[in-house]
């Protein structure tokens, strides 16, 4: 085999082998909407659906001061009092993904 088809077969061989977890990678999803007595309510999952179950969330103002943290429940959300001014709710895996929410996308 000439090095170059050689170069060219191990290469494909090392991007077929990838293409397993490239296929099975996810994203982190929140969503949060108003609840009752200004309250918030987030949850959280991965794309692929699964839950994101005990999960860290935080709500952060602007300037990065943590307003409240905790974590989601068993039903894979959180609810908290809905902060005065401008705020974020970031959630974390505490490795790799994480996906945020700012106050001006918390709708009905």
């Amino acid at each position: 085999m000439h090095s170059r088809t050689r170069s060219f077969f191990l290469a494909a061989t090392f991007v077929a082998a990838a293409l397993p977890g490239l296929a099975s990678a996810h994203s982190l999803l929140l969503t949060c909407k108003p609840a009752a007595d200004g309250m918030v309510r987030c949850v959280g999952e991965f794309s692929d659906g699964s839950d994101a179950i005990g999960m860290s969330v935080s709500v952060k103002a602007y300037d990065e001061r943590v307003l409240f943290k905790g974590t989601l429940g068993g039903d894979s959300s959180l609810t908290f009092k809905r902060p005065a001014g401008e705020f974020f709710v970031r959630l974390e895996d505490g490795g790799e993904h994480s996906a945020e929410v700012d106050h001006t996308d918390v709708k009905p």
